[in-house]
């Protein structure tokens, strides 16, 4: 496919890219294409569905981590309602369980990971930890995640506004 692609590129000569480049500007172009980032995102799909990203595995973590839906979004910076849509779309489309309830009082109380819950946090750690291990850290950052979540809390609201 990059193949065809190139072929369709018509080849400049190198006496039209001097007489439409000023001098330098190739340089420093060049040094801005190096300097570019290489970044990624990873999501899991299942049968065509949205299952998972970055955020969602950051979610998890943070699930695991402090034992509470609550602390997690709020390490996170999105909604709980957004959280909790995340989680319920990602258990609709693979048919299990990702987290459950843990009854009790106190500290006792809270969320935890279910097996599935867990195979799937492992799962895109993985896959990410590899990308990452050949390009060096590409993921979305903490606030860029946190940002999907404000920016998707605030769909929510605008949605029940219209209705």
């Amino acid at each position: 496919m990059t193949r065809k692609l190139l072929d369709r590129v018509p080849a400049t000569s190198a006496r039209t890219r001097a007489t439409t480049s000023l001098p330098g500007a190739d340089q420093a172009a060049h040094e801005r294409i190096i300097a570019a980032q290489v970044k990624t995102k990873v999501w899991l799909e299942l049968d065509g569905g949205f299952v998972i990203g970055d955020g969602g595995v950051r979610l998890l973590l943070g699930i695991v981590r402090h034992g509470s839906l609550a602390e997690a979004v709020r390490e996170l910076g999105w909604s709980y309602r957004h959280a909790w849509g995340y989680l319920r779309q990602a258990e609709a489309r693979l048919g299990v369980p990702v987290i459950r309830t843990r009854a009790g009082k106190g500290t006792a109380r809270g969320m935890e990971l279910t097996e599935a819950g867990h195979l799937l946090m492992e799962r895109l750690r993985a896959l990410r930890d590899r990308i990452d291990e050949a390009l060096g850290p590409s993921g979305p950052t903490a606030i860029e995640v946190a940002a999907r979540g404000r920016r998707a809390a605030r769909r929510e609201t605008r949605r029940g506004a219209r209705r």
